[in-house]
């Protein structure tokens, strides 16, 4: 009996939305163009217009509850469902790993990342609860701490939960074109800014000096079903919409490396002098600003990697 009361309520509530609002449009307009008319308009004995208002503020009122709820408990239902992937997830971290493919591994170089520990997903469960899972990031002191989905678009996750059920809030999410078995030139990472700085909101945090100075939070981790991943970051900075650092695919060396030297350049702090080539590979994580208006975006290379 609740459920069908909630529901006539419901409607009746859509009805008055779409009968009283045109209804008081129009008598609004008589009002504006003659005065006196409107000042006669009574409804049961009593002047129209304050009823209109009443009948007008209330809806509004309603509508706005819910929305908000509405709001409110995908949040909460997203806040749930991270936690959950998070507790269930087997994650490891160690400095020395055993590589099964030495031939697939990707030396640094240098002695400069011997001690950056690689971080190790294991993706089956992940992968039954979710097939379109390709990865798990971690970004150290914010809150990314995710697994990765990735459908045939860049419109989906933009609006689907993990589950994929609906949710406005999303889930972090691949580029489409990415390849996360051996990376392309710029594998691209989206998700939304949120309020409660879940999702990629609390990569707002990266912006401030307190944070880009700290040395350990230049290292972005990245497990996949085939590889563990260190990516260094060479570029930190804010943006109004825009595809040109999205990017994946470059006509000829020349076009690749002024590309990677226009991202460097945007950077609002300079890292180490971090030279970049061609051969790098590229990570890019991409957000909202708190305002909407502009985009926040972390760029950094790969540094270290081993093959399953």
């Amino acid at each position: 009996m609740f459920i069908v009361e909630l529901c006539r309520w419901f409607f009746l509530g859509l009805y008055n939305v779409f009968t009283i609002i045109p209804r008081s449009f129009i008598i609004g307009i008589i009002c504006i163009i003659d005065p006196k008319k409107g000042a006669v308009l009574k409804y049961k004995g009593k002047p129209i217009i304050p009823t209109i208002m009443l009948g007008l503020t209330l809806t509004t009122y309603f509508i706005c509850i819910f929305v908000s709820s509405r709001w409110y408990v995908q949040k909460l239902k997203i806040n749930y469902l991270a936690t959950d992937i998070l507790s269930s997830t087997e994650i490891l971290e160690k400095e020395e790993k055993e590589v099964i493919k030495q031939e697939n591994y990707i030396p640094n170089g240098s002695d400069e990342y011997t001690n950056i520990s690689f971080m190790s997903v294991d993706f089956k469960e992940l992968l039954e609860k979710n097939n379109e899972t390709v990865a798990w990031i971690k970004v150290n002191n914010t809150n990314v701490n995710y697994s990765v989905t990735q459908h045939n678009d860049n419109e989906y996750y933009l609006k689907h939960d993990f589950y994929k059920n609906y949710n406005a809030n999303g889930w972090v999410y691949g580029d489409y074109r990415a390849d996360f078995k051996y990376f392309g030139t710029n594998t691209i990472l989206y998700a939304h800014n949120l309020t409660n700085r879940s999702m990629f909101g609390s990569l707002i945090w990266c912006l401030k000096e307190s944070w880009y100075k700290n040395e350990e939070n230049r290292y972005i981790k990245l497990s996949t079903p085939y590889s563990n991943t260190v990516w260094k970051i060479f570029s930190i900075y804010t943006i109004k919409p825009e595809v040109y650092y999205l990017k994946t695919y470059f006509s000829s060396d020349e076009e690749h490396q002024t590309f990677l030297d226009t991202i460097k350049k945007r950077s609002i702090y300079k890292f180490d002098n971090e030279n970049l080539t061609t051969d790098d590979k590229v990570l890019t994580l991409s957000t909202c600003s708190d305002d909407g208006k502009k985009r926040v975006v972390i760029h950094a290379k790969m540094v270290k990697a081993e093959y399953r």
